[in-house]
């Protein structure tokens, strides 16, 4: 593919994700219309696609899709543990520090931007495999992990007296799922109720994001036809995704406003678009074939979800606040060249 298709691809993603800045920068879009825009994809529009996109997948190109599997349980899940123990070890990161930011260097935006791009690619139907399972290992297995590590007593020993409020549910970009409201109790009193790993879990499974794949795979492997009505009623809500999407990206990035180019910013940033990608693709033509090492590296190859951003948000730190949203800032600019330029490496 030549670098005028591959800019003929990544631009007009661009391009969206600028007029959703500008809106977010004129507040054209309030807090509620963010919110309205993210739920119209992440509960209705995208669930649509990939259920649709997977449904219409024989069952046997499911199953060659296992080294994939393998490749982005290892992109995202293994990489985020060696992440951790490095930075809790040997920098000496507070539990914390080391857990958020650990995940800001490994969770990309990959199910809003992805959806534009890799469909831009390899087509809709190629492009759903990789995001769902995507989905799946991040919501169900990564985010909750993190919410565990992040409830651990240590993280009480820096938190400021405060009133008992209840904190208002993470809106994700990325494909995180919404983790459920936390009470902070103020000082004295008992501490703050923590969701448990099964709650937490359960909570993921029940968005659209992760049952509609699930869905869509079941249907597939079952041998169920795609009635006609069903399939033109997906089609035009999955329609809706990939605008929708890449305008709420924008608008979060105009909330998050300057970045700072610290060390840490930038170590967050090119560990995120530059090194985890390539880090991915390389084990992936070693294991596996060139085909899923580029589906895998692609989707690893996105800017930072702001997910940690609002982890980190919740924990009440604000350098940690202003290391990641300048990452997540960063990060999105970095990938306008680096994206063009990893899609033209994996071919």
């Amino acid at each position: 593919m030549s670098f005028a298709d591959i800019f003929t691809v990544v631009v007009p993603v661009f391009l969206i994700i600028a007029v959703g800045y500008g809106t977010g920068r004129r507040a054209l879009f309030d807090a509620g219309g963010a919110h309205a825009l993210r739920e119209l994809t992440m509960q209705l529009a995208l669930p649509a696609a990939l259920l649709l996109s997977i449904w219409q997948t024989p069952r046997d190109v499911l199953v060659e899709q296992l080294p994939l599997v393998g490749l982005l349980a290892f992109g995202l899940l293994g990489v985020y543990a060696v992440l951790f123990g490095v930075l809790r070890l040997a920098a000496r990161r507070s539990l914390r520090r080391a857990a958020l930011f650990a995940l800001a260097c490994v969770q990309p935006q990959y199910a809003f931007m992805g959806t534009s791009i890799l469909g831009g690619l390899f087509g809709a139907a190629e492009a759903a495999v990789p995001i769902a399972v995507a989905g799946i290992l991040v919501n169900v297995v990564l985010d909750p992990v993190v919410l565990i590590l992040l409830g651990l007593p240590e993280r009480q020993e820096s938190r400021p007296a405060a009133a008992a409020v209840r904190q208002p549910a993470l809106a994700t970009v990325g494909g995180g799922a919404d983790a459920p409201a936390v009470v902070t109790e103020a000082a004295g009193a008992p501490a703050e109720q923590r969701p448990s790993v099964l709650s937490t879990v359960g909570h993921a499974l029940r968005e659209p994001f992760c049952w509609g794949p699930v869905l869509g795979l079941i249907l597939s492997v079952a041998g169920v036809g795609l009635p006609k009505v069903a399939e033109a009623s997906l089609t035009l809500l999955s329609g809706a995704s990939s605008a929708a999407a890449l305008l709420y990206v924008g608008v979060s990035v105009a909330r998050i406003g300057r970045p700072k180019l610290t060390p840490a910013v930038w170590a967050v940033s090119l560990t995120s678009v530059v090194v985890l990608p390539l880090l991915v693709y390389g084990v992936g033509l070693a294991v596996a074939s060139a085909a899923d090492a580029a589906q895998a590296a692609l989707i690893v190859a996105f800017p930072v979800s702001p997910v940690p951003l609002m982890f980190a948000a919740r924990q009440g730190d604000p350098e940690d606040v202003g290391t990641i949203g300048s990452a997540v800032v960063v990060s999105l600019l970095l990938s306008f060249v680096t994206l063009p330029l990893i899609i033209g490496l994996v071919g």
